[in-house]
């Protein structure tokens, strides 16, 4: 006995869903990889690039073959059952459709509303769809062998029905109203050029109480409830600047970034990651704004997932991607950091653009994400030359009580200015004792001047909530920043002592100025 031949609809629907249920686990399973290193370990299997875009409209033709699968079904409702030829098959079946119910289902929800749970039964769907492919392909091939894909994919009669046609141009309305109405309005209110903001962090001006506060649920971090937190954001603009508000919940303030810790064998970086530049315990809380013209899925498509997904370009050590440009767009990045740019008042003015050249002697390539240039003023990490095995500072305190002075392991202040210290020598070093602890940053000045001190910022930890204020001119006249206006979509992303496993949302942000 050999499989029954489908008719041509049958076939083609039958194929773009396999084609889309494969293309959707590899992609997702790629995805999964920053938040589950478990799967990571099967990374040398799994597609690397800009996989976003192409897991989303897998996930959309999945649904729209469900779709029509139900109206096939429901059209032939009426026609003469056919004997079960084998009833432990049909439930094998039949046991795919709540799996792949539970995939769209939970996939929109994540689209839409997000969280932790609806990750997770997606998450696992996902898994229990691979291995219903396996088991479903597989009988055939024992049952029949070879053969049995010629039955599949060769139709029985060649009349192509409305269901079929219907099909590629509904798609493509889909993916157009998606992709391009996918994101979140954010309204930015206007406010006369003579009020003051005072960027301090307090966001106590009744010009925030009146503008409207959007929530958006970002996960994915390291550290966080279920590497996850919600970030509150409110705009407003005076016609000349624009500023933003964001509130997220952080349970402890984390300062510590990369302490240096006086042992028995001499100076050593504390750190369990940083190494890999993936560290997740000694270091600053941060906060990341991404501004483009382009709402594009996967941080307006600067998101490249995998080790090493520039196949000329050096493969990173953490695995998890980079982010770079492919078409030429430059998008602005604002970095403030909790240690490094707080106390400056500023955020660090970053940007991302085409995947840099590397560069003899460098350690760490970062492709397309660069720094704005500056005229001077800088913090520096006070070690002469990083090694996993111990370090050499570069200043040491000029006194005991100086060094009695610093936060060790409290919450006090990680910076320390470079000119109230003395050069490192081994008579000032054996005058430490061992177990004293220095921070690694070093201010050579107070903060950062030219261009990539273009983002004022200041934020303040309260109660298991950092509040952050950021302000930038609309139009800078830099070429390396975004000009702000309404239709521009942001990203935000939140840091928990991490130095990259930042949370993240899949929707944009779009900017909505009054007319």
């Amino acid at each position: 006995m050999t499989p029954e031949r489908k008719s041509l609809n049958w076939i083609l629907l039958h194929s773009a869903a396999m084609l889309a249920v494969l293309c959707s686990l590899f992609t997702g399973l790629r995805i999964a990889t920053l938040q589950r290193p478990l799967v990571a370990e099967f990374e040398e299997l799994l597609p690397q690039g800009a996989l976003h875009p192409l897991h989303f409209f897998s996930a959309l033709t999945i649904s729209l073959c469900a779709l029509l699968y139900l109206i096939f079904r429901v059209r032939n409702a009426s026609l003469k059952k056919r004997p079960l030829w084998c009833g432990w098959h049909r439930a094998i079946i039949r046991a795919g459709y709540p799996l792949l119910a539970g995939s769209i289902a939970s996939g929109w929800l994540l689209f839409f509303i997000a969280g932790a749970s609806a990750r997770d039964i997606h998450f696992f769907c996902a898994l229990g769809m691979g291995l219903y492919l396996l088991v479903h392909g597989g009988f055939y091939l024992i049952r029949w062998g070879r053969s049995a894909l010629f039955h599949i994919v060769l139709p029985a009669r060649l009349h192509l029905g409305i269901t079929a046609l219907a099909a590629v141009p509904l798609l493509a309305i889909t993916w157009q109203l998606t992709s391009r109405q996918s994101h979140y309005p954010l309204e930015v209110a206007n406010i006369p050029l003579s009020d003051h903001v005072h960027i301090d962090g307090n966001a106590d001006e009744p010009q925030w109480q009146a503008a409207r506060a959007i929530t958006v649920y970002t996960d994915g971090g390291a550290n966080f409830d279920h590497g996850a937190t919600d970030v509150t954001l409110r705009a407003l603009s005076n016609g000349t600047e624009f500023f933003l508000l964001a509130r997220w919940r952080d349970r402890d303030k984390s300062l510590a970034h990369l302490p240096l810790l006086k042992t028995d064998n001499g100076w050593q970086v504390q750190q369990e990651g940083f190494h890999e530049f993936n560290e997740v315990r000694h270091y600053e809380d941060k906060f990341a704004v991404l501004l483009s013209p382009s709402c594009a899925f996967g941080a307006a498509g600067t998101a490249h997932l995998g080790r090493k997904p520039l196949s000329e370009k050096p493969a990173n050590w953490h695995g998890k991607g980079y982010h770079y440009s492919t078409d030429g767009q430059l998008h602005d990045l604002w970095h403030w950091k909790a240690v490094r740019t707080n106390d400056m008042y500023l955020a660090d003015d970053n940007f991302i653009g085409r995947a840099d050249r590397p560069r003899a002697g460098e350690r760490r390539y970062t492709a397309g994400y660069q720094q704005d240039g500056k005229e001077s003023g800088a913090y520096v990490m006070n070690w002469q030359w990083y090694r996993r095995d111990g370090i050499t500072p570069k200043r040491l305190p000029q006194s005991l009580e100086q060094l009695a002075a610093l936060p060790g392991t409290g919450q006090g202040p990680w910076v320390i200015p470079w000119f109230d210290y003395r050069p490192y020598t081994d008579t000032a070093d054996a005058d430490i004792p061992v177990g004293s602890v220095l921070p690694s940053v070093m201010y050579n000045s107070n903060r950062f001047e030219g261009d990539r001190a273009d983002v004022r910022a200041r934020a303040r930890w309260h109660q298991g909530y950092w509040t952050l204020e950021m302000a930038r001119s609309l139009v800078t006249g830099s070429s390396l920043d975004v000009p702000i206006g309404d239709g521009i979509c942001l990203w935000v992303s939140a840091f928990d002592r991490a130095q990259i496993a930042h949370t993240r949302h899949t929707r944009a942000i779009r900017l909505a100025f009054p007319q």
